[in-house]
């Protein structure tokens, strides 16, 4: 047997030699980077690292060490991938940092929506607005130009996040350019002289339902009614012949529809608020910026998205937000989309940015813009 000396000994002599051929290793990374940046090719290629991880695993004589070889093999990959990123360009870019003037917006609804509010307070009571029926169309409109920007939500605090536009923001490919967060008040309301014990059918877009659900447990004799849109369902009430509907809707489809508030903001969470994503054919990055977004999709293995969070740890990033979404036509495979607290202005930023790219298959940057 031997000794615990002669034991260190030997691995002290191991390990000189690992440190040398890492060594070479990591100069020759550099030297791929390099090729790659300078024929325009993507740094992160999964297939070649599937060859080299599995190549390498097979070498091991003793079979019974073959999941730490695996795991050996994937850190040095994660390492040279880190090392490499640092020959990425650098250099913070030049953006346009403000909206153009007299800009024309769409949204999706009809006048009196909670997505029109948003663009009022987003770009001010006199902004020419266009309503959309659905949400794909406002992404139409801005793709053909009939639009400068939309302006669509994202996220509502009480039931969540609204997936429909996570999906379509990375199909159209646009930027988010700005955000906006709008006070839900969810009012009931109904044809002047209706009284509360009239009604008995409430209509209303499914979330509006959601996040008044409480109403609903305190007056069991009355049935929510899903409807298309919230202003929709006030304009449905203006026209309706019937005394016994009313809707959930805003106060300013009230005043819009001609109808009177029974009872006001009878939302669930008295604070409960929506955040509306201002969306654009170009990227503006404002100088106040402090929220950046982006979309990735990973390699699917073990340890992957451990992988990305690492990096914005190791870079003293401040996670806001994470949602994984299904990608069409691939089975159990998943993109993420994060919000962080810092700007595409910031070297820092562009560092971070550039290890995530050569860490990820795909990396979309959406875009810098002032937290709402």
């Amino acid at each position: 047997m031997k000794t615990l000396e002669e034991c260190r000994n030997e691995i002290d002599t191991i390990d000189e030699e690992i440190m040398s051929l890492f060594e070479k290793r990591m100069a020759v990374s550099k030297d791929v980077v390099l090729y790659k940046i300078a024929h325009q090719m993507p740094i992160f290629q999964s297939e070649r690292e599937k060859v080299v991880l599995e190549k390498n695993v097979n070498r091991i004589q003793n079979q019974s060490l073959s999941k730490y070889a695996e795991t050996f093999v994937n850190e040095m990959m994660t390492l040279s991938k880190s090392y490499q990123s640092e020959f990425l360009k650098e250099k913070v870019e030049s953006y346009p940092d403000t909206f153009i003037k007299n800009p024309v917006v769409g949204y999706q609804g009809v006048p009196g929506a909670f997505s029109q509010s948003a663009i009022i307070k987003m770009f001010g009571e006199d902004t020419k607005n266009i309503g959309y029926e659905e949400f794909e169309d406002v992404y139409v409109a801005l793709e053909k130009g009939d639009i400068d920007y939309g302006v669509l939500p994202i996220e509502n605090s009480l039931t969540g996040s609204i997936n429909d536009n996570y999906d379509l923001i990375r199909q159209y490919h646009f930027k988010i350019v700005g955000e906006v967060a709008v006070p839900v008040n969810q009012c009931l309301m109904a044809k002047p002289g209706t009284k509360l014990e009239d009604i008995k059918e409430v209509y209303s877009h499914p979330q509006g339902l959601a996040q008044t659900s409480e109403f609903f447990k305190e007056h069991r004799d009355i049935t929510p009614m899903p409807y298309k849109d919230t202003a929709l369902a006030a304009k449905y009430i203006q026209h309706s012949k019937f005394a016994y509907k009313a809707a959930i809707a805003s106060p300013l489809a009230a005043q819009l529809y001609g109808l009177e508030i029974i009872a006001p903001s009878i939302q669930n969470d008295p604070s409960n608020m929506t955040r509306f994503m201002v969306i654009s054919r170009e990227l503006i990055c404002p100088k106040n910026a402090d929220k950046t977004s982006i979309m990735f999709t990973l390699q699917h293995k073990v340890g992957s998205l451990n992988e990305i969070l690492t990096i914005m740890k190791s870079h003293d990033i401040n996670l806001v937000r994470i949602e994984s979404r299904p990608i069409k036509g691939e089975r159990w495979q998943y993109y993420f989309y994060i919000d962080f607290n810092g700007t595409l202005l910031d070297e820092h930023v562009i560092k971070m940015l550039n290890t995530i790219q050569a860490n990820t298959l795909e990396l979309i940057i959406l875009g810098s813009y002032k937290q709402a």
